[in-house]
């Protein structure tokens, strides 16, 4: 996801504006002075919004951005006729928290069936000799290597990191330098599409 920066100082005349008039400008093509304007005005309620419906302030920012780039792309769909743009900003500011809500339920649900499925289970092991256990789990981590290599390049490399070298997600949007919710998605991507291969693979 690419994060608005609002680098230029504002123009006084653009401050003296309304709500409504500044989303005439952004419809208009003065965009990026405009958005800024309205970030600045509202984006500490629009947080506040969003951080009440996740329950926590980590991915706050994200979906704060993912907002503000929809009020850019579609600041047509607003008409002042229907109500007051905050209520408006408000509105999408819930639904944005709320898809962030869902793509992270899916995203545990999603670990949690690829762990059940990787994970040899407790009886076959409790049956079986160290030597049987260990190439199980060499068996396992080549039928993981595998499935990766049929993911594209990006995904790949987040689930290495995530499973083979234990980082956290954080600890993964540090290192490769991106945004924290692009890196879930990847992770999210990835996990929904390794589950399904090794089902496939299982049953075959």
């Amino acid at each position: 996801m690419n994060t608005i920066l609002f680098p230029s100082p504002l123009a006084e005349n653009l401050v003296a504006l309304t709500d409504e008039e500044l989303m005439d400008r952004i419809v208009s093509g003065e965009s990026q002075r405009a958005l800024e304007e309205l970030y600045r005005r509202h984006r500490g309620v629009l947080r506040g919004v969003i951080t009440r419906v996740l329950g926590v302030e980590a991915d706050s920012d994200d979906v704060l951005q993912d907002v503000f780039i929809q009020v850019w792309k579609h600041a047509g769909t607003f008409s002042s006729h229907k109500g007051k743009l905050l209520g408006w900003l408000i509105t999408i500011a819930r639904r944005r928290a709320l898809d962030r809500v869902r793509q992270l339920s899916a995203y545990q649900r999603a670990t949690s069936r690829y762990e059940a499925a990787s994970r040899p289970e407790v009886h076959r092991l409790e049956s079986t000799s160290v030597v049987d256990q260990e190439v199980r789990q060499n068996e396992l981590q080549d039928v993981l290597n595998r499935l990766i290599q049929d993911l594209p390049k990006e995904q790949g490399v987040a689930v290495r990191l995530t499973f083979f070298k234990g980082l956290s997600q954080r600890e993964i949007a540090a290192r490769l330098s991106l945004p924290l919710g692009t890196v879930k998605t990847r992770i999210e991507l990835a996990v929904r599409k390794l589950g399904r291969s090794y089902i496939c693979q299982e049953a075959a």
